[in-house]
């Protein structure tokens, strides 16, 4: 334990000595800016408006809220210009007096000159310098280098959440943010609760990326609003909105292995309120593969089919967004049905949702507004694990009502407003969890703009029936040390109910017996963390580096413990035992015009009680590294990237093979490259793949294969990939809205 503390120490020593960089002395000049839109004597805050300085050339983009920052040269005054679609634009001289200042700027409404059209390159990848969170934002660019396929490919590009296969049968996978399991991780959709309870470990096969339009990634607690289980973080997936997409898009996409799919979404503008869009997803693989020779197909056989419709209102004082979310995912394992006694693995999900978004705008008081959120899901389980059987039945529903204002000015806003949850749970598989859910909660959230500094405060007070009543304070800083650098420091509170069972399907496929407590009790946690962000030239061109740092420090954890016996998983709850701590950096850096390089290295302590003793989480390696190269050519009709990823070796739970041989407890290190090659022309894009191209996999990825229904069975082992190459190509064709407009 002695040791524990010292490590913990040290870290806080880390946080600490970056707190007081805050101390640094501002020697750079910087200018920050907000620019509304006019229109019909109304103020509205434009996203997209271009500020460029003349003489210096430097340029930057507004934000949703319509806020810019510009680094001022040194060679000052300069002449400042803004520019937006469908407005005047605005000229006015930059001083030195205007150093460090905020400006306000108003774009009057334009109605006589000719239309100008402004365009501009994002990354694919970026992190907002405006945002007082550490918010990770995923392009439709970044999007498109992964294999296209479902949400959970989304990530291979990505250093900062991690995508594993949970066991060698079932075809589920969860992701990893911080080091920690998925279900600390809060999954929303458009700010609406999305892909958690009974659906969190099959629900991210049946979205599709090409229904996505941006992933934003935030680390820590986040913000009070968005509820009281982001633990380690929060991912929120933007979907393609029906004014903005395409008419029409078809993405068809096939591999050896004998996966095939089909995805169809298409978008009409009925008038200049109202528009609507449906999305239509297929995948299935029929082939079976088994290139190990262990008579377990390598990849499930499976049939997948989602459907999305969605509605979008926009009027002058009533915004709304609703539809609803249907899908079915059916996959089977284990061992091939040819076979006498096949050991086989059935999951067969059934989803549907309805979810609305309503907002009232105010305009006699500007920055004021209403808004309510709903979802209401329902979804079922059922299948089997060998003999073992698996089922779960599961109603919930949200509703969460936020109010939105300003005390005189945008200087100082603030957010309030109440949450209800309430889940229907009812599973088995040997043993029966059942319960009844209900979680009424309230919030307060203040915000401060400053010239360079921006703080978020806020709490959480949630009262769960039958439960203990919980407080979540939470605060995010983030400070402009010069022009080029911003410092985050973000800390607070979070817990959730665990499932037992939902958060662990996988351990399913074992022999071994599960021992669980007999009464559910609350997981907290406290989450501190700090974040530079550094923009600088590199050989010409715009070049960044981030570091981060983020601790978890477990109150109450359900634990999983596979040291204490080799034939019974121990479940129970540890009190400041478990702790997780991540640092990761990050380079990127343009060569060439055409030719972007990122770097990225990650550390990872995650540590409970195993065996009685601290040790790291299985399969969660200690180092992590990523090395993405993307080309893309001077007339964009050629684009290749790649991703690169080793993962260091991983501690392994204890296993026991038939004939009494006890298996290695650490893994060896893990190479991982993907590949693609994209060409484009006017309406079509083609591209062609490989996944783990240098075919490493694992060699023995199922202990006691041999006799799946004897006592030394374990298909949960796994740290690697199991499939050997996959080659894979398709396409992309879509009808975008100007274009039919031109016919």
């Amino acid at each position: 334990m002695t040791s524990n503390v010292n490590y913990n120490t040290k870290t806080m020593k880390w946080i600490l000595f970056a707190g007081m960089l805050v101390l640094t002395p501002l020697t750079y000049a910087q200018m920050q800016g907000i620019v509304f839109g006019q229109k019909e004597g109304k103020k509205v805050q434009l996203k997209g408006a271009k500020a460029t300085l003349l003489h210096s050339g430097t340029k930057a983009i507004s934000e949703e809220n319509g806020r810019f920052e510009l680094v001022l040269p040194k060679e000052l005054p300069d002449t400042l210009v803004v520019t937006a679609k469908g407005y005047v634009s605005d000229t006015l001289v930059v001083t030195k007096e205007d150093r460090f200042m905020g400006i306000e700027i108003v774009l009057v409404d334009e109605k006589e000159l000719e239309e100008v059209v402004i365009s501009f390159k994002r990354d694919s990848k970026n992190i907002s310098r405006l945002k007082p969170l550490y918010i990770e934002q995923l392009g439709e660019g970044e999007l498109k280098k992964a294999a296209c396929c479902n949400l959970s490919e989304s990530f291979e590009t990505n250093a900062t959440v991690d995508v594993n296969v949970t066991d060698a049968v079932s075809g589920a996978k969860k992701i990893q943010l911080l080091g920690l399991d998925g279900v600390y991780t809060q999954f929303q959709m458009e700010n609406i609760p999305f892909l958690n309870g009974s659906e969190s470990s099959f629900g991210l096969n049946t979205v599709p990326g090409t229904w996505v339009e941006s992933i934003q990634i935030t680390k820590g607690t986040g913000s009070v609003v968005n509820g009281y289980e982001s633990v380690a973080g929060l991912i929120n997936v933007e979907f393609r909105k029906p004014n903005k997409m395409p008419h029409l898009f078809v993405n068809g996409y096939g591999s050896i292995i004998g996966r095939g799919e089909l995805n169809v979404h298409g978008s009409q503008v009925l008038n200049e309120k109202w528009s609507t869009a449906t999305f239509l997803h297929g995948s299935t693989v029929q082939m079976e593969v088994d290139r190990n020779d262990d008579s377990f197909l390598d990849v499930p056989l499976s049939n997948t089919g989602s459907f999305l419709h969605r509605w979008e209102y926009n009027g002058k004082k009533f915004e709304s967004r609703f539809g609803f979310n249907a899908s079915y995912d059916e996959r089977m394992g284990g061992q091939s049905r040819t076979r006498d006694s096949a050991y086989t693995v059935l999951n067969r999900n059934r989803h549907v949702d309805f979810f609305a978004k309503t907002g009232w705008l105010f305009p006699n008081t500007p920055n004021h507004s209403l808004g309510v959120v709903y979802r209401i899901k329902k979804h079922e389980l059922n299948g089997n694990y060998g003999n073992r059987e698996l089922f779960s039945d599961e109603v919930s529903g949200n509703v969460i009502a936020i109010f939105d204002g300003a005390i005189k000015n945008t200087a100082h806003k603030y957010k309030v407003g109440s949450s209800f949850y309430y889940q229907h749970l009812t599973q088995r598989s040997g043993f029966v969890e059942s319960r009844e859910l209900m979680v009424l909660g309230a919030f307060a959230e203040y915000t401060y703009t400053g010239i360079r500094m921006i703080a978020v405060l806020g709490a959480r007070y949630d009262a769960p029936v039958n439960y203990k009543q919980e407080f979540s304070p939470r605060a995010h800083l983030k400070f402009t040390l010069n022009e080029f650098t911003d410092l985050r420091l973000t800390g607070g509170r979070a817990w959730r109910l665990p499932q037992v069972l939902t958060d662990n399907y996988f351990l399913l496929a074992t022999s071994k017996a599960w021992s669980v407590p007999t009464k559910a009790e609350q997981e907290e946690a406290w989450n501190f963390g700090t974040s530079v962000v550094r923009t600088f030239k590199f050989m010409g061109r715009s070049a960044s580096f981030t570091a981060d740092i983020y601790h978890t420090r477990f109150i109450n954890q359900l634990v999983v413990d596979r040291d204490m016996s080799v034939d019974t998983f121990y479940f129970s709850y540890q009190r400041n035992t478990a702790y997780s701590t991540v640092g990761q950096t990050e380079l990127s850096i343009m060569p060439y015009k055409t030719f972007t390089l990122r770097l990225a290295y990650k550390y990872l302590d995650v540590r409970a009680l195993y065996g009685g003793i601290s040790q790291q989480q299985v399969m969660v390696p200690k180092h992590r590294f990523l090395i993405n190269g993307a080309y893309e050519s001077r007339n964009k009709k050629w684009s290749w990237d790649a991703t690169f990823s080793v993962y260091g070796r991983m501690r392994l739970h204890h296993a026991v093979t038939s004939d009494g041989t006890y298996q290695e407890l650490t893994s060896g290190i893990v190479p991982n490259l993907i590949s693609q090659v994209t060409y484009r022309a006017k309406r079509f894009e083609v591209y062609i793949g490989g996944e783990n191209i240098l075919n490493y996999t694992q060699a023995q990825p199922i202990i006691g294969w041999e006799n799946p229904f004897g006592a030394n069975f374990d298909a949960t082992r796994v740290y690697a990939p199991i499939l050997g190459t996959v080659v894979y190509a398709g396409f992309r064709f879509e009808i975008k809205r100007q274009e039919k407009d031109e016919d």
